[in-house]
């Protein structure tokens, strides 16, 4: 259910190497961890730890002075491990990490996390440094992701090589220029239960930077859309030349750091990067295709949504049982420039037949709280098959009254949406479940069955908002 339009592959010739060297960083068939360790205290342990429960090859120990961590042998050199090591994570003091990067080069390692902090968002002297990184990284063909960064995850892989606590599977790519927002938002969206199919924390992008990302991922089956937490860019024309192609085939979300000169100097001392007029920015995403963010839970209520095809036009439909919900989303949606669909008289004539003569058969359709999961059914049913519908928002707010079950208006909107859909009426669909801990399981079927599912009004809004524009972008509708 829910399924997409098949996405074309990107036309055009590729960054040289781009695809077949940075899937190593997401499948690789073996992996180093340079500065692993046993004092639980070090960033080494929990890199090596998270490691351990990759599936897609093995993963390697490398410390001097240890025979075993973590029970598993050791190597005291990159340059002992036996092959194959597609991937290394360098998790030392700055002042081994020239040389463990040599040895990487050494070994034929071609892609190199640096975790290590204390390079050019330190200033002059750490910028030099980092320069010497990419020499070396140049000279044996390696790419880099940082330094000064959390690291990277392949969900889908159980590949998480950072020093956090893995994301939930799912099926946006989110890449953040800062380690600590993205690994909060990963934290955040596991107790959210959202998930995601890669995570990219670029630190300081000395080497392999938003574009490089955005040109892999956007071919990468098991991401649906990009969502990316943005301070600065080093290379601006070719990320516009990049993000046109790649928006042409999956859409991309940007939330911007940085938007007062307050925050634009905060950036200046966090990533050493420079962050721009923020006006700037955004009309060169928009110009670019991409989708402008202005909240962190906008960003991911935005991306969450391309589970589901794209509409054809901005008519939205609202189903809910409870007034206030309807009144709520409609204000949100108006605000976006979305409109309510203008029902049929056949539309409406079948929902008087079932619904109690309280209820209202118009745009939005408040089936009041007595309605059961049948009723939803009946009620998904004739507005999908409307053809003035675009895009139905399915709310619910309190689903166990007078004896309900708490998953019976999802399965009734489930069960409606696989016959329609058995008729081939692909139209995007979103929920909106509001009632806390109550809809926990009603929002886990829905999500279940790829769609997307909010709490509050104004998060189901910006989804079907985003819906709608990257629609514009992609089929050219109004």
């Amino acid at each position: 259910m829910g399924g997409h339009e098949p996405r074309p592959k990107i036309q055009g010739k590729e960054v040289s190497g781009t695809s077949s060297v940075l899937n190593a960083f997401f499948n690789p068939r073996g992996v180093a961890v340079i500065g692993a360790s046993d004092d639980p205290k070090k960033l080494g342990y929990e890199v090596f730890k998270n490691l351990r429960e990759y599936r897609g090859g093995r993963v390697y120990p490398v410390n001097p002075r240890r025979e075993y961590v973590q029970g598993v042998k050791a190597f005291k050199s990159v340059l002992e491990v036996p092959d194959p090591v597609d991937m290394a994570a360098i998790v030392v003091p700055k002042k081994f990490v020239k040389q463990a990067l040599i040895e990487c080069g050494e070994r034929g390692v071609k892609a190199v996390v640096i975790i290590t902090a204390g390079f050019s968002e330190t200033g002059p002297e750490g910028a030099r440094d980092e320069e010497e990184l990419v020499r070396i990284a140049r000279k044996y063909g390696i790419r880099i992701v940082g330094p000064n960064c959390v690291g990277v995850m392949n969900t889908r892989a159980d590949l998480n090589a950072t020093f956090i606590m893995p994301a939930k599977k799912g099926s946006v790519a989110f890449i953040s220029q800062s380690g600590a927002l993205g690994g909060a938002i990963i934290y955040k969206t596991v107790k959210e239960k959202v998930g995601f199919s890669k995570f990219v924390s670029v630190g300081n992008m000395a080497d392999v930077d938003f574009t490089d990302l955005m040109e892999y991922l956007a071919n990468d089956p098991e991401t649906t859309a990009i969502a990316l937490y943005v301070e600065g860019l080093k290379n601006g024309k070719r990320f516009m030349e990049v993000a046109r192609r790649v928006t042409k085939v999956k859409p991309v979300i940007a939330l911007k750091g940085g938007r007062s000169e307050a925050g634009s100097k905060a950036v200046a001392s966090h990533t050493g990067s420079l962050a721009g007029n923020f006006r700037v920015y955004e009309a060169a995403f928009r110009q670019a295709g991409i989708l402008v963010a202005d909240t962190i839970d906008e960003m991911i209520s935005m991306a969450r949504a391309f589970t589901q095809p794209l509409p054809k036009g901005r008519r939205v439909a609202v189903l809910t049982n409870a007034g206030g919900a309807g009144v709520l989303l409609t204000d949100q949606l108006e605000a976006r420039g979305l409109r309510l669909a203008d029902l049929s008289e056949g539309t409406r004539e079948h929902l008087r037949s079932f619904l109690p003569p309280i209820a209202s058969v118009r745009n939005p359709v408040d089936t009041t709280a007595g309605a059961r999961g049948e009723d939803y059914y009946e009620c998904v049913k004739a507005l999908m098959r409307d053809e003035g519908v675009d895009l139905l928002i399915v709310a619910c707010v309190v689903p166990t009254f007078a004896g309900m079950t708490p998953t019976e208006h999802a399965e009734g909107a489930l069960k409606a949406l696989r016959e329609v859909r058995s008729e081939g009426i692909e139209k995007p669909v979103l929920a909106m479940f509001m009632a806390g801990h109550v809809s926990e399981k009603a929002r886990e079927v829905l999500e279940g069955n790829g769609i997307p599912t909010y709490e509050r009004p104004e998060d189901a809004a910006a989804a079907a908002e985003a819906l709608v524009k990257y629609a514009a972008i992609r089929l050219n509708v109004a």
